[in-house]
């Protein structure tokens, strides 16, 4: 009978202890509760936009869409158009997204796939965020050998 409450008294104990930096967390200010989250007060993230550009070395590459739109846990759809300096559309380059979570060092269980769809523009399927908090998506472009830039979106994601 002692194990089974010593046992139940530990599990009750680690249930109120709660989840970890990612949930919502009730606090008070000034008497009144207020509810924060971790992304709200995270102040690497971007704020999702359509139209989003990030520099890429000389290049520079802007998220058109995102679907479901801000990006969410689960699978998620980007639509990137990649420019160069002048401003023009930029083709025929080996696009590769790469989501990574640097408060968990860890990166996602599944591999995003980039398709072409001209004039610069670039479809990503089945980018994959398994779970809330800070994701960075890395695009990296490689117009030839040896000459890859690179592009970082950050999003916070609540769960």
């Amino acid at each position: 009978m002692r194990v089974v409450v010593t046992s139940l008294f530990a599990l009750l104990s680690l249930a109120a202890c709660g989840g970890g930096d990612d949930a919502t967390q009730p606090s008070t200010t000034s008497g009144a509760t207020a509810i924060s989250t971790a992304c709200a007060a995270d102040t690497r993230k971007d704020v999702y936009v359509a139209g989003l550009t990030k520099p890429a070395g000389a290049l520079s590459v802007k998220l058109m869409d995102a679907s479901p739109s801000p990006p969410s846990t689960g699978v998620n759809t980007l639509t990137l158009e990649v420019m160069d300096a002048a401003g023009a559309p930029v083709d025929g380059a080996t696009i590769t997204v790469t989501p990574w979570m640097p408060d968990h060092a860890h990166g996602s269980s599944v591999k995003p796939a980039v398709a072409a769809a001209g004039s610069g523009t670039y479809t990503v399927s089945n980018v994959y965020l398994v779970m809330a908090g800070l994701w960075q998506v890395k695009v990296s472009v490689q117009r030839a050998p040896g000459d890859v830039q690179e592009a970082m979106f950050q999003f916070c994601l609540d769960g």
